[in-house]
């Protein structure tokens, strides 16, 4: 997989990416980030908001995302 073609990566949740990134031989690293406000990911679907380095080494940036419908007051 080209390094352009990693971008396609973005927006999909973590354990999507990484079964895409490993089938093509590579063991991503993955940085959680959150806004500062949520600094524990607690709720939500970790997706993929970064995609850096080579076609040979990886790495993903994910942050929580509440998927779904909004919760109810």
């Amino acid at each position: 997989m080209a390094l352009t073609a990693w971008n396609d990566l973005l927006g999909l949740p973590l354990q999507q990416a990484e079964a895409k990134v490993r089938a093509q031989g590579v063991e991503p690293r993955v940085v959680v980030t959150s806004a500062p406000r949520r600094q524990e990911v607690q709720e939500g679907t970790l997706r993929v908001i970064r995609v850096r380095g080579t076609e040979t080494d990886v790495e993903l940036t994910v942050s929580a995302f509440m998927d779904g419908y909004p919760r109810q007051a």
